[in-house]
């Protein structure tokens, strides 16, 4: 009778044994499937964050460019049009040479704008009237890289005489790079008052990378900033007649003789040194000027000119 019960308890407990060695080894499974299921899953989530870190080019595919003609800028009775464009295309540093509305250091190329418009003002009162630049016209063609500008002058409707046009801007800067221009522009003019005329702000698409390369896709743009000021001086009238203004401070493109201005710019001799495939029109061309002002600066009789000869450029 013992015997039996003890045989019973052994079974009982072998059986007991199994079953608890069975259920370990499933647990142990499930843990090891868990694991390699939490680790595929860190896997993918780097190979996504990864995918989703490269850029995506896309083609370069613009609207026409529309320039604004002349004919349809409404004038008042004697108001005049200034009017030019300059191409940056084939210059160095090509994005900063597309912002030079009027001129940089390196190399004095641009558009000169305010030269011309400081000499269209100065026509306006030689015509008897107080002048002001009353509106300015500013288009960008980024395939081209042209910038094509017109000035509305005439007299002025506010009583004021505005004698000098100046601007400053940058070329990816943003506006700390033009504000830190501003005070320097202004102090030149200590008597004149300044008054803003535009702000220019553009993203330029780049369809050409910095050093004029040209580009297949679109991958950026290029911030074009520009602020434009007008200066009046309140002596003309109350200290000053307009006509003895007018004679006493003529207009020049090396720099108006304003009253007040600290400091005039004279702009250096040009040089050039004659390359393979030029031609006088072709270098009149990039730097704005004539075959005929090369020719007069040079002495020379004819177009003909040789490589590695040296012409002032006026």
């Amino acid at each position: 009778m013992h015997l039996k019960i003890v045989i019973e308890a052994v079974k009982l407990f072998l059986f007991s044994f199994k079953f608890l060695t069975a259920i370990g080894l499933i647990f142990l499974f499930n843990n090891s499937l868990c694991a390699q299921t939490d680790f595929e899953t860190d896997l993918d989530d780097s190979l996504l964050v990864d995918t989703v870190s490269i850029p995506v080019k896309v083609s370069i595919n613009l609207a026409p460019f529309v320039l604004i003609h002349p004919d349809t800028i409404q004038l008042g009775e004697h108001d005049e049009l200034v009017c030019d464009s300059y191409c940056a295309s084939g210059m160095p540093a090509i994005y900063d040479a597309l912002h030079s509305f009027n001129s940089r250091r390196m190399d004095k190329f641009g558009g000169y704008i305010n030269s011309k418009i400081n000499k269209g003002l100065e026509d306006i009162r030689k015509k008897g009237f107080k002048s002001d630049v009353k509106k300015l016209y500013i288009q960008i063609d980024p395939l081209t890289l042209t910038v094509h500008w017109i000035a509305v002058v005439g007299p002025s409707t506010d009583g004021n005489c505005y004698v000098r046009f100046d601007s400053r801007g940058s070329a990816g800067g943003g506006v700390p790079a033009v504000e830190k221009q501003l005070n320097t522009m202004h102090s030149l003019y200590p008597t004149l008052t300044a008054t803003k005329l535009l702000e220019f702000n553009e993203n330029v698409v780049k369809c050409y990378d910095w050093n004029g390369g040209q580009l297949n896709s679109y991958c950026s743009s290029v911030n074009i900033r520009q602020h434009f000021y007008k200066y009046y001086d309140a002596q003309v009238d109350s200290v000053i007649s307009l006509e003895e203004y007018t004679k006493r401070y003529p207009c020049n493109t090396e720099g108006a003789s304003l009253p007040g201005v600290k400091k005039v710019f004279v702009a250096p001799q040009r040089r050039y040194k004659v390359k393979s495939g030029d031609s006088l029109l072709r270098i009149a061309h990039k730097y704005h000027t004539t075959v005929a002002k090369i020719k007069k600066a040079n002495g020379l009789r004819s177009d003909m000119i040789r490589i590695g000869q040296v012409l002032k450029i006026p």
